[in-house]
């Protein structure tokens, strides 16, 4: 059921994950772009945190709590703009601004860290935003498809406010089905990710 969704709305998805890969690119370039006082304050900040991970004991429910409450803001941001007609746009840069940051913090940690960089991205990026960036772009589509089928409403007359009911229904159902896998994410990004970076921090650090 899931690779055909896919299969049949294989250009949107296309055109979603264009949008963030620009993101990702554009964040990525940025980094290269900072001035040598933004460059070292970010420098001192990011390696005091490692610091802080080799002495101390991160609180996994603190995380957990901003986390939920960032994602929890970013679907309910990309549920609204998919039921007003003029939110497709707006699912784009959404998107793309969520590329964007993915792009400047693994832009960042390589820079910081060089080869290094590439362990500490894997450890403390790759298994989250594995799970949250495809859920994250499935919610863009599931938005953009309930907002074109809105417009048809519009200008089809004998499309019923029945069809447009289940249409809503369906819409709210994928996104509470995606917002599970997301809430997966945010559980691994809260408990499981700290202890990994708190292993490899020493190796990174020397």
């Amino acid at each position: 059921m899931a690779i055909t969704h896919v299969k049949n709305n294989s250009n949107m998805y296309f055109l979603l994950m264009m949008a963030f890969v620009i993101g990702v690119s554009a964040g990525a370039f940025t980094v290269n772009g900072l001035s040598a006082i933004q460059a070292d304050e970010l420098n001192n900040y990011f390696h005091g945190f490692l610091q802080l991970l080799r002495n101390q004991t991160v609180d996994g429910n603190e995380l957990l709590r901003i986390a939920l409450i960032a994602n929890a803001k970013l679907v309910a941001v990309l549920w609204v703009l998919g039921v007003t007609i003029i939110g497709i746009p707006f699912i784009f840069a959404i998107t793309g601004i969520r590329g964007f940051i993915t792009g400047f913090g693994s832009g960042f940690i390589l820079k910081s860290l060089g080869i290094k960089g590439v362990l500490f991205a894997i450890c403390s990026l790759l298994p989250k935003e594995i799970i949250i960036v495809p859920c994250i772009i499935a919610l863009g589509v599931n938005g953009v498809n309930f907002s074109l089928n809105m417009i048809k409403s519009r200008s089809i007359k004998h499309f019923s406010k029945e069809s447009l009911k289940k249409n809503f229904i369906a819409y709210c159902f994928i996104t509470a089905f995606y917002s599970c896998f997301i809430f997966a994410g945010i559980l691994v990004e809260a408990y499981i990710i700290p202890v990994i970076v708190k292993i490899v921090a020493p190796i990174i650090a020397k």
